[in-house]
């Protein structure tokens, strides 16, 4: 039984009944959120970077620090696999990066949507080096 706020809005009492979980409905979390949780996770990590496009296993254009890195992901009930496409900043090691960023990807998208995340692939295709600022000649 419920009972109402001074507003007239529902409030649940002590006497809620919380194992009727499954008779409320389901919870279905397309792998496109996974992907866009997953893409911007990995971004957020420091060192790693949106690879840049490619046409032809060729890069066009420079790593975009800004955009989301391009995520793959797979969903099976409350289980995800994911597949993250990054750039590495030079002369950053690699494995490092890898590593908080799966830590990352695990944490973000468990917290985000209740979706333990089993694997996370790093596919590593571009290490930019980084950019100076350019010389003036005075």
């Amino acid at each position: 039984m419920s009972t109402r706020d001074e507003d007239g809005v529902p409030t649940a009492d002590e006497s809620s009944n919380p194992e009727d979980a499954a008779e409320r409905g389901s919870l279905t979390i397309a792998n496109r959120v996974i992907e866009r949780v997953a893409g911007y996770a990995a971004t957020q990590v420091e060192g790693a970077s949106a690879a840049p496009r490619r046409l032809l296993g060729i890069n066009i254009g420079d790593a975009r620090p800004d955009d989301e890195a391009s995520v793959r992901a797979r969903v099976d009930g409350q289980t995800a696999t994911v597949e993250a496409t990054i750039a590495v900043e030079w002369p950053r090691s690699i494995v490092d990066v890898a590593q908080r960023l799966r830590s990352r990807v695990r944490d973000d998208v468990l917290n985000l949507t209740g979706v333990q995340v089993a694997h996370v692939d790093v596919d590593v295709v571009s290490l930019p080096a980084p950019t100076s600022p350019s010389r003036r000649v005075q």
